[in-house]
């Protein structure tokens, strides 16, 4: 019986790392008509780099997530402490509703939200940056609120800020001094998992964007139809990325 779920639990691994797995290894390879592929080469990548489509959307993909991350900080971080100071049913509900709701809510269903709502003066944000950032920070914005406030959940918020305010310290030196060094592990692990849901989003990007907004993700469902190669070292471009912030995370999390 061991041994059967040992098995399963092999082929499921294999299940879902094959499919990743897969454009890296095609990115690397000279040949792949069998099962494995042939060869090795680093050409495609430098294909890749010597286009300036690409290096351009890099670029803007790392812009909006930052952007992207910046916004779930300043509106997460206050959020998330009032809710956690907010007691009470009221607050514990409001609370599990921010971290459930959106995660319950289809991409494509966002992507036709923002574009509805932001399609009319004075809130004409469609087809430019302004949209495609608070798109991918809805998106990510759960992620980070859950880990803000388990992070506050994890500390004695109300005992540091009375103390604090007992030495004399008022709100913005309280925020500043006191609760922001306590919780920056959070923020910061929060700040990772939003920076990487930003860098792979496709669906709410390809809705909402202009055309002078491609995103690497944008570019790389074009570069599928014109050359396959070029589309799977950006696929894995992406994949390095989501795995240097899990890394990061994981770093993050250890210290």
């Amino acid at each position: 019986m061991k041994a059967l779920g040992w098995v399963l639990f092999g082929a499921f691994l294999l299940y879902m790392l094959l499919p990743m797995l897969a454009p890296v290894a095609y990115s690397f390879s000279r040949l792949w008509l069998g099962v494995l592929p042939e060869g090795f080469t680093l050409e495609w990548y430098a294909r890749i780099l010597r286009d300036p489509r690409y290096l351009e959307a890099a670029f803007l993909s790392l812009r909006v997530a930052l952007l992207a991350v910046a916004l779930n900080v300043v509106v997460g971080v206050p959020m998330a402490y009032v809710v956690h100071l907010w007691r009470g049913r009221v607050g514990e509900g409001l609370g599990r509703l921010l971290q459930v709701l959106p995660l319950l809510v289809p991409p494509l269903v966002v992507g036709l939200g923002f574009l509805v709502a932001f399609n009319r003066p004075p809130f004409a944000l469609s087809g430019t940056l302004g949209i495609v950032v608070f798109g991918h920070a809805a998106l990510g914005f759960p992620f980070f609120y859950r880990t803000v406030y388990a992070g506050l959940t994890g500390l004695e918020v109300r005992l540091l800020m009375e103390a604090a305010r007992s030495c004399g310290a008022g709100l913005w030196p309280r925020l500043r001094h006191v609760l922001l060094p306590n919780l920056l592990p959070a923020v910061l692990s929060g700040s990772l998992v939003v920076f990487a849901i930003s860098m792979g989003e496709f669906e709410v990007t390809s809705m909402v964007a202009g055309f002078g907004t491609i995103t690497l993700p944008l570019l790389l469902f074009q570069s599928l139809r014109e050359d396959f190669r070029a589309a799977s070292a950006v696929a894995s471009f992406l994949l390095y990325a989501t795995l240097l912030a899990l890394v990061g995370l994981s770093l993050v999390r250890r210290r």
